[in-house]
């Protein structure tokens, strides 16, 4: 049996993932001149404005009339630079948007000799390979060559203030190729790193969901232990605590009973609410893999037909029960479902793995 499990990248509301999605509305109206001051949006609907000076991936510092502020990279939604060219600040703001198509078009444009500023400039390299990389997660098309466009950004800005979105990027897109050792080292770049726990415990979950995938569950198991040790102080700190423990019961399957990670699963099932489509898609499809390993196909049908026609909001959960449905249908010799899932899936979800196995 096939143990892969889908990877955080997979949670679209990720807090690293989530300081990109700001509406247009946020932004400074792209049609209007450019400012000459730098605006830094942060969380809560707020800016600060001046001068952009020293960043790392932790903080930047700005001018603000001859004082220095410092903001911390994980409250910034999103940096204009005052004398930053127009295509530049439009493709931004679609980028943000998640319109990488349209932003990669407007970043194209951008003259980088016109550029005079360094900080500029990279960031135009950085959004570059965001949108290349985000573009070929969704198509399936490009993902070697976005890679290195993003390490190239790395290799250029190693203390940039997008390092961390940066390693988030690059772990997706080493998993989506097979290629789990690098892809828990680029989220390690997070969890060993970033200082807020947040961050960390999404960056463990991630490398948990690789290790799974790569067959090595008692190293996937560490991890999800290490996350449901922490103290969650936030809503979405015990919801994470909820997706590790999912993890947890899948390497039980394979490190002790099946029956007892039948149970672990079943039991947060029913103790949870259904509203959150993400985690009970990720619950179903574990307990989906469970049953496979039970040897009882029609029951793990089940468990994934929820995912299919309850819980199908995330892709790469939904890519991971067409997969597995595809399979289960031929064993329920139903050849117009199984084919009816197999296309849905390699349609809709180019970019997945799960498009690629056989």
């Amino acid at each position: 049996m096939n143990p892969m499990f889908p990877v955080v990248n997979r949670l679209k509301r990720m807090t690293i993932r989530s300081l990109f999605l700001v509406g247009f509305g946020l932004l400074a109206n792209i049609a209007t001149a450019v400012a000459e001051e730098d605006q830094v949006y942060v969380k809560g609907g707020g800016s600060v404005r001046g001068k952009v000076g020293e960043v790392s991936p932790i903080q930047i510092s700005v001018d603000v009339g001859g004082q220095n502020k410092s903001v911390s990279t994980n409250e910034i939604r999103v940096i204009n630079f005052g004398d930053e060219p127009s295509d530049l600040r439009q493709g931004r703001a679609r980028a943000v948007a998640g319109k990488y198509e349209d932003a990669l078009g407007d970043l194209k444009k951008v003259d980088v000799t016109s550029i005079s500023r360094p900080r500029v400039k990279l960031d135009l390299q950085f959004y570059l390979a965001l949108c290349q990389g985000r573009q070929a997660l969704r198509s399936g098309v490009g993902k070697t060559q976005a890679t290195e466009a993003m390490l190239a950004f790395v290799r250029s800005a190693a203390n940039s203030n997008h390092f961390f979105h940066a390693a988030d990027l690059l772990g997706d897109l080493a998993v989506s190729q097979g290629d789990y050792e690098n892809a828990v080292k680029y989220y390690g770049g997070i969890s060993t790193k970033a200082p807020w726990l947040e961050d960390r415990m999404l960056a463990q979950l991630a490398e948990g969901d690789a290790r799974v995938m790569q067959g090595r569950f008692d190293d996937a198991r560490k991890r999800y232990d290490n996350i449901l040790t922490q103290e969650a102080d936030t809503p979405e700190q015990k919801r994470l605590k909820l997706m590790a423990e999912v993890g947890r019961g899948r390497c039980l399957a394979e490190t002790a009973t099946v029956e007892e990670a039948i149970k672990v699963i079943e039991k947060l099932i029913a103790e949870n609410d259904a509203a959150d489509t993400a985690l009970f898609g990720r619950a179903y499809n574990a307990l989906g893999d469970c049953l496979r390993l039970s040897e009882k196909p029609q029951d793990a049908l089940m468990a994934y037909l929820h995912v299919d026609i309850l819980f199908y909001g995330d892709s790469e959960t939904h890519a991971e029960a067409l997969y597995h449905l595809s399979k289960l249908w031929q064993v329920a010799k139903n050849q117009d479902r199984a084919a009816a899932a197999g296309n849905l899936l390699k349609q809709r979800y180019a970019g997945s793995i799960w498009a690629d196995k056989p």
